[in-house]
């Protein structure tokens, strides 16, 4: 089971603002990326494991739709529209699990908005 996170962000996190969040996640870490599948990814330095990968950002306009997917209270404070940034790391990997919230937070700080995390 992978551990999941995602970022609601206020405002479209460009090229400079993704790539400033994967640092902040780990300078020392490699990166690559899956063209086809939009995905952007993270590996320990050391012995090559994935630790996270990070989907392009969508755009959700639909009022509503980020708490009913994460089943979040209609009263939580998430902003509309939003862009979507999700993230998923190997869910036994406690490392992992710590490059994705720091991406996210880092994310977030730069954008405005909240975060979710799968636990």
């Amino acid at each position: 089971m992978t551990f999941d996170t995602v970022a609601l962000c206020r405002a479209e996190p460009d090229a400079a603002t993704m790539l400033g969040a994967l640092l902040a996640a780990g300078s020392e870490l490699k990166m690559d990326t899956v063209e086809a599948a939009g995905l952007v990814q993270l590996f320990d330095p050391v012995d090559g494991r994935l630790l996270l990968s990070v989907e392009a950002a969508r755009l959700v306009r639909v009022p509503g739709e980020a708490q009913r997917l994460l089943g979040l209270a209609a009263t939580d404070d998430v902003p509309q529209p939003i862009w979507w940034v999700e993230s998923r790391a190997p869910g036994a990997d406690r490392q992992a699990a710590e490059v994705a919230r720091r991406f996210t937070a880092a994310l977030v700080e730069s954008t405005g908005g909240l975060t979710w995390e799968s636990r």
